[in-house]
């Protein structure tokens, strides 16, 4: 877990873009079904599993700044109690495998990653959502350096717990 500040997306360069999820909102309802429907199966296979519900996800780093930030990934805001559950997972679990279902609505790339601590039998279940058009600087950054992290964090607090992807490419066209 770390302290850093990752800097509000609401004013920023992309404040008057369309958000993501304009007109496929009810796609990304099907894909929160989805995932809680796949959290139900690790369930029936005996894992402990964590379904997150994120109230935003932000490309790192922005297309448009692509030298904003060195981290690469997905800023997930996560409502408080989950974020809790996580961080207390992540003090004692090895998060080092995980599988990722992906689907296109439009301009929009729906995912569902299962980020899995196999030997202590958790799965974290993470929606994802984002622009096809917000992605290249990401992509690139991500398979030059093998690796794409879900920077997940809450809405009240300047925290985030990091979960490693070590392929990127499940998470892109």
């Amino acid at each position: 877990m770390t302290d850093e500040q990752t800097p509000p997306r609401s004013r920023g360069p992309n404040a008057g873009d369309p958000h993501a999820l304009e007109g496929v909102l009810e796609f990304w309802e099907t894909v929160v079904e989805d995932a809680e429907a796949t959290a139900a199966e690790y369930e029936s296979e005996g894992w402990e599993t964590l379904v997150l519900h994120p109230g935003d996800v932000t490309v790192l780093p922005p297309a448009n700044l692509p030298d904003a930030t060195d981290r690469v990934g997905f800023d997930i805001l996560v409502p408080g109690s989950e974020f809790e559950t996580l961080s207390a997972w992540v003090e004692d679990a090895a998060f080092d495998r995980y599988d990722v279902y992906r689907a296109r609505e439009g301009g929009t790339v729906f995912a569902v990653s299962v980020v899995q601590a196999a030997e202590e039998g958790r799965a974290v279940v993470v929606p994802l959502y984002y622009g096809i058009d917000k992605v290249d600087v990401m992509a690139k950054k991500a398979r030059e350096q093998n690796e794409l992290r879900l920077y997940v964090r809450p809405v009240e607090a300047d925290q985030r717990v990091e979960l490693v992807q070590a392929d990127p490419d499940p998470l892109f066209p």
